[in-house]
């Protein structure tokens, strides 16, 4: 055997798993035989049941660039005056104390999923004229779009066909796509990136609102950039009658709101997220904690206190339909986010066996009068010149590689195995926090719901699907098996 045949043959097992499909197709198929819809007699309207990821993700600007290694400037302060007091009337004064800067940066993450495998000559099949192929989905599983990152996946009519196979396995990336990228708005972490640089992650809130702030080039810290954090330690606030998280709140906003107006940002606008089961309980608590704020008798005598409730309930029940909360007579907008971690008793004790515990996160969104995006994506952009469509064309490979959602996302189609095909897509997102010191977090704040509601991410405690993953087909006999029947 030659070199060349020898290396082949070495290769054969590498490239068959690495690049081409694996030869075994991956069910269930939407129609045929044993198809999840090739069922007689099934309505045309198909309805899912998946409960939308929603957050701030969906409410930050997207842009596109091809820079890797952006540095953000920042001034951030003046050193004192050197020299000393003229004593003549012509003597030289101080030296007027030099400026300080610090730069900050910001990484691209890298997620990738594939789409299951699938046997192309499957595409089209239906069991008899007993199944139909109009099936349309009346509500998409992507109906919600994560700040231009995933958009909708409709059709015509602004429903989805429930007939390609391809299209539904694109879908099913689409909703992975999703999930991850919702939750890692707050808690990526480029420490989590595997060593080979095939998936890595961006700095989430949890990191970029924080009290560790350094130079990028030298590591110097830049305590001018903190963000606000007030730790809450636990607090239950459905039990504790609200005062001390209004208290907390107030603070926070007030800090902030000095920090925007003192360093020329006025106009700032912000947003306060937090988990839905959270915001339900902080606005049963908040009317009448706001209304009796600081309403204490400092001599500590027994004070009576005359509040009307039905101020108090067309406060709460304001705040909940206009979704918001009253901070020192501004309402401040409130964003339901299914991406932020709660913790139950199984996950810590501190929490009480029936409550939960989450942050509540104050975001900058806009500074000058909203002419700047202070919160903002940025994905690496492979349409653009020079990237890697670019390349693709140049080598010949355009068939294999396309880029879809503006050139958010890179899709390769693997080298078919025959007629075995599969498709993997990936997309290199950033979160970029310009003003981490107009930002502020409050964390371990419990609460305690009568009931909690139905969570959106796979392996959350409140998730819930359930369903078949296959079907049996139709066994028939035949004039060659009449004693078994077979499943074509």
């Amino acid at each position: 055997m030659g070199l060349l045949e020898q290396l082949a043959k070495e290769l054969e097992p590498v490239l068959r798993n690495k690049s081409l499909p694996s030869g075994s197709p991956v069910g269930p198929y939407l129609h045929g035989p044993g198809g999840l819809f090739g069922v007689p007699g099934i309505s045309r309207d198909v309805i899912s049941t998946r409960v939308q990821a929603r957050g701030l993700a969906s409410a930050l600007p997207a842009r596109g660039t091809t820079d890797m290694q952006p540095l953000y400037p920042y001034i951030t302060g003046f050193m004192a005056p050197t020299g000393s007091n003229p004593n003549g009337v012509c003597d030289d004064p101080q030296t007027a104390g030099p400026i300080k800067n610090c730069l900050q940066t910001a990484q691209f993450g890298r997620y990738s999923y594939q789409t299951r495998e699938f046997e192309l000559n499957r595409a089209g099949q239906r069991t008899n004229r007993g199944e139909f192929m109009d099936l349309t989905l009346v509500n998409s599983p992507l109906v919600s779009d994560v700040g231009g990152l995933t958009t909708p996946a409709t059709a015509a009519g602004g429903r989805l066909s429930l007939v390609s196979e391809m299209a539904m396995r694109m879908v099913e990336v689409g909703v992975s796509f999703q999930d991850k990228l919702v939750r890692q708005v707050y808690t990526g972490n480029p420490a989590n990136n595997t060593g080979g640089g095939g998936y890595k992650e961006f700095m989430g809130l949890d990191i970029l609102i924080g009290t560790t702030k350094v130079d990028a080039q030298t590591g110097t810290p830049c305590p001018s950039l903190r963000s606000d954090i007030k730790a809450f330690n636990y607090g239950n606030i459905s039990t504790s009658g609200g005062q001390s998280i209004v208290n907390v709140l107030t603070y926070m906003m007030r800090m902030l709101r000095h920090n925007a107006e003192r360093m020329n940002m006025g106009g700032t606008t912000w947003a306060i997220t937090m988990r839905q089961a959270l915001f339900w309980e902080l606005t049963a608590v908040w009317p009448c904690a706001y209304m009796t704020y600081r309403c204490a008798a400092q001599d500590n005598t027994q004070t009576q206190l005359v509040i009307d409730a039905n101020d108090q309930l067309a406060m709460r029940d304001d705040m909940r339909n206009g979704m918001y909360l009253l901070i020192d007579g501004v309402r401040y907008p409130v964003i339901i986010d299914d991406g932020i971690v709660e913790e139950n008793h199984a996950d810590n004790a501190n929490v009480g066996l029936v409550s939960y515990a989450s942050d509540i996160y104050i975001v900058p969104l806009t500074i000058r009068d909203g002419t700047m995006a202070a919160t903002f994506w940025e994905y690496f952009d492979f349409s653009a010149d020079n990237a890697a469509m670019a390349d693709a064309r140049v080598s010949g490979y355009t068939d294999q590689y396309f880029w879809t959602d503006g050139g958010r996302y890179l899709w390769h189609r693997k080298p078919p195995l025959n007629w075995c095909i599969q498709m993997l897509s990936k997309i290199e997102p950033r979160l970029v926090l310009l003003t981490p010191h107009l930002a502020g977090r409050v964390t371990d704040v419990q609460y305690t719901p009568l009931q909690h509601e139905r969570e959106a991410i796979q392996g959350d405690h409140y998730f819930t699907d359930g369903g078949v993953q296959s079907r049996s087909g139709t066994r028939l006999y035949s004039d060659w098996s009449s004693t078994s029947p077979y499943l074509p």
